[in-house]
């Protein structure tokens, strides 16, 4: 029997870390900025005709406050996965981008930090396929999900998911913007994933169809 799964992938909301330009990993995290509330507030607005079946969430507290104001109001459990965790950058996470900003550079252009204690890029996006892996044997066929996680571990997924070349797909993971907040969609029909749409803004997102899919 055929099985097909929506995924709706949310960056978490801008954080203090990312306001004032420190490195923000898998290994720390920072509250909530009052002024990304509003952002999310039009996410959640976005998703609101949309039937979520799921709510799969990252365990850092800055993902999981982030999905708990895009579901407010809906009855729905929001259930953490570690392997959504963001990417581990090792000796560089928590410190500030002035005076470390080439290091992290050339670590993110290898999208390699096991070198400084971090993680690499094959790693990451061997976590990422188990956690979709998880959560599509955990759903049911037409389901909707929802993701909220981070914005390296959403360019494994690129990587990852995207049906391009292998060249392409490291371009489009390694310069894609993905603002706080924005909807990425990925499906996977009968255990094929496929990225449908890169990061959009809420104001922008358009919900996906089977029934206009291009495969």
């Amino acid at each position: 029997m055929s099985k097909r799964v929506v995924f709706y992938y949310v960056r978490h909301g801008e954080t203090q870390f990312n306001r004032d330009g420190v490195i923000q990993g898998g290994r720390v995290d920072s509250a909530l900025t009052d002024e990304t509330l509003p952002v999310l507030d039009r996410t959640r607005e976005a998703l609101r005709d949309i039937p979520l079946a799921a709510v799969w969430c990252s365990p850092l507290g800055r993902a999981q406050a982030s999905a708990e104001r895009v579901v407010a109001g809906r009855n729905i459990k929001i259930q953490t996965l570690d392997n959504l965790h963001e990417f581990d950058f090792g000796e560089l996470d928590g410190k500030p981008y002035k005076g470390h900003r080439l290091d992290f550079a050339r670590h993110f252009l290898k999208q390699d930090f096991s070198d400084i204690g971090g993680e690499s890029g094959e790693e990451v996006r061997g976590r990422v396929e188990r956690a979709f892996r998880k959560m599509y044997k955990a759903a049911r066929n037409g389901d909707v999900v929802l993701v909220v996680a981070h914005g390296a571990l959403l360019r494994s997924c690129v990587y990852e998911f995207s049906r391009v070349s292998a060249a392409s797909k490291k371009i489009a993971s390694l310069t894609m913007k993905v603002p706080n907040g924005s909807i990425s969609t990925i499906s996977c029909a009968d255990g094929e994933f496929t990225m449908r749409t890169m990061p959009q803004k809420p104001e922008d997102f358009c919900p996906f169809s089977w029934e206009t899919a291009e495969d």
